[in-house]
Order: structure tokens, then sequence, then C-alpha cells
């Protein structure tokens, strides 16, 4: 059982199983409190089972839901849960996500998986990275707004000391003129055999130290350009801040030494970086869509059907979802299926969607896009 990534999130939009059964649960974490989770399983599992009966599966059902059934018993499978559960089942097997947020208790049975859950944890910028440093320590770590977690970067360096145990160091800082190989005795520091002054030695090895950082996070974050949340002291962070391998990624600068913060506060104060960067997309999109609408120049659209369409057709620029309507497990099941629908095919031809305030989009609309053309 693994994080959800944008990948998964796209193999479960691409998935075309003739009947594909997903389940949404919030889950208990710690001690007595886990055992609520076999139990919700179960009643998902009776309405699972309502929802393919009415679908004439017959005896394929069970056979179908088999995987999911195996959990209801499997002990240490909710032991290691997070805030919530996605379960996807179809003939293919099953796939088991844990999720970093609560959801609603949800049993839904159709042609393809049921999404829309999961939506707010793929928006603009819900995604990040935290990169913190100090002289001590350079260290990554994958977040959104509820949970970070490690990352190994390769080519990370580990401290500003740790430059100097690389075979290449010495020779990087011969053409930098900072720093060079001490000929003289080995106590003998390197500045005073060619002059240089301890000042101008120890911001070369960091210059060094920082565009070494940038360099390696940069070539991390290549295939997946997720923003950089800086977390730093005011020198070290004014330099990681110039470097031009990562400063086109950089969301924001938490001036701060994280040495002196624990995982909570650290996550708490890249948060406080990123949320406005967030908010401010997610109000620049809005505001698109009201001047859309307002002008009724067929830039904007709000009807279903015709959402559905312009998301097939690849018109949709930015898709704009009720948040509300989106974690609603008694919604109406033809409109819950658009809305899923609209998302699939909004993300696979490049779209960007947006879960809002109800009181966000029009009367009476669940729905609302910006057009391309």
């Amino acid at each position: 059982m693994i994080m959800i990534s944008e990948t998964d999130l796209t193999d479960l939009i691409d998935a075309s199983p003739a009947i594909g059964v997903s389940f949404y649960l919030p889950t208990q974490t710690h001690g007595r409190e886990t055992r609520q989770n076999p139990i919700m399983l179960k009643n998902l599992l009776s309405q699972a089972r309502t929802q393919l009966d009415a679908r004439d599966a017959g005896p394929d059902a069970e056979a179908l839901l088999a995987p999911v059934v195996s959990l209801i018993e499997d002990h240490d499978f909710w032991q290691h849960q997070d805030h919530g559960l996605a379960l996807f089942v179809s003939e293919a097997g099953l796939q088991s996500l844990k999720l970093p947020m609560p959801v609603p208790d949800l049993a839904i049975v159709g042609s393809g998986f049921h999404i829309a859950p999961l939506l707010p944890l793929f928006e603009p910028d819900a995604n990040f990275v935290i990169l913190t440093m100090t002289a001590d320590a350079a260290q990554v770590w994958r977040a959104n707004r509820f949970k970070m977690t490690p990352a190994s970067v390769a080519g990370l360096p580990a401290s500003l000391e740790s430059l100097d145990e690389e075979p290449d160091y010495e020779g990087n800082l011969q053409s930098h003129g900072y720093g060079r190989p001490n000929t003289g005795g080995r106590d003998m520091a390197k500045t005073q055999v060619y002059g240089d002054s301890p000042e101008e030695w120890r911001k070369g090895r960091l210059v060094e130290y920082t565009r070494r950082t940038g360099r390696a996070l940069a070539t991390h974050l290549a295939r997946d350009p997720l923003r950089v949340v800086v977390v730093a002291d005011a020198e070290i962070g004014g330099q990681i801040l110039k470097d031009e391998a990562l400063a086109p990624l950089i969301a924001g600068f938490a001036e701060i030494n994280p040495a002196a913060l624990d995982d909570a506060a650290l996550h708490a104060a890249a948060c406080a970086v990123i949320q406005p960067v967030h908010d401010k997309a997610k109000d620049a999109a809005l505001a698109h869509l009201d001047a859309m609408i307002g002008r009724a120049d067929g830039g904007s659209c709000t009807d279903p059907e015709k959402l559905i369409d312009a998301a097939r057709d690849g018109r949709i620029d930015q898709l704009f979802l009720s948040e509300a309507a989106l974690i609603d497990a008694d919604s109406d099941a033809s409109s819950r299926d658009m809305r899923d629908r609209a998302a699939k095919l909004a993300l696979r031809n490049g779209g960007i969607v947006w879960s809002v305030a109800q009181e966000r989009l029009p009367e009476g609309r669940t729905m609302g896009a910006t057009l391309r053309y």
C-alpha cells in the first residue's frame, strides 16, 4: 500500500474496467479506534453489493469483491493507515492507497473508477517540496497541506562540511580561488597558505554548498516540477534563492533556522508560505471565470452536458467543481458521475481542476469551466 501520487491518479483516470468499484473511508490510526475501520468497510461492501445487484452482476459480484473482503480480517493492514483510505477493485485486481486526509465513506460502482474525492490533492501547488538548509544539514521533504514525508535526492550535499570529503571538491574550488588544496602542514589553514581571508573562504564554501544543493534538487524535479519552499536562515536562504537552476521553482522563503523546528512546526511554516500562492492562483482563476460568464462570449460554460462535450474535445482550460458536491455521498448518482467524468476528461487533456465553495459557482450549478476556445 502506497501514498497516492500523480501517476496513481493518471492510472485511475485511464483505467476503463467495465465494472469498477471505488471505496473511500476515513480511517483511525491509533489504538482501539482502529477497530472501527473494518466495520466501516463491511458497511461499504454491503452498499457495493446492492449497486452490483442493480447491475445484475450475479455471482461475479462476490468474486469481484473478494480482495476487499479479505482485508476485513487483515489486522496488520489496519494498523498501518493514514487519515483516509481509497480502494479500487476490478477484474484486474485491487489497488489500495493511503490518503493524507479524511474522506467521506463512499462506495461507488460504475464503468471506471470514481476519483472526485481525490481532486483537492492535485490542484496547482497542492503538492510541493520543502528544502531545509543549515550548515549542518540539507534535507528535502515532499509535502501537501496535510503532511510531509522525507525525500531522497541524488547528489544533495549532506552538509557544508561534507563538501570537503568529496573527491572533486578541491578541484572545483581551485577554479574559484576561494579554497585550494593545503600543501602546508596538516593543521595549517588553506587561507594561511594561499592568502584568502577566512571570511572569503567561508563565503566561498557557502556559495558552493548552495549551488550544489540547488543543482541536485532542480535535477530531481526536472520530470515533476513541484514548487519549492525554502526554510533556512537569512544567509543560506539568500544564497539558495539566487541559484539559477532552482530559482524558477521557488515559491517562497521562510526565514527561520529549521534546526529549531520540530516536524509539525516545520510543516506549518512551509504551509504558511505555499498556501497564499495556492489561494492567489485559485482566486485569479475564479475571477477569470466570473469575467467570462459576465461577458457571455462563449469563453465559459456551466451547462453539464456542454461541459462534458468541451472536456472530451480538450477545450477546457480550468474546471471548477463544488467542493461540497465532491464529498456528498447522497448526491444524485447521475450528477455525481457527470462531475467525475468531466474531471477525468479535463485532466486527461491537460486542464486544471479546482474544488471551490458552492457559492462561488452560479446558482444551481455544481460545475463551471473556462474554455481554451
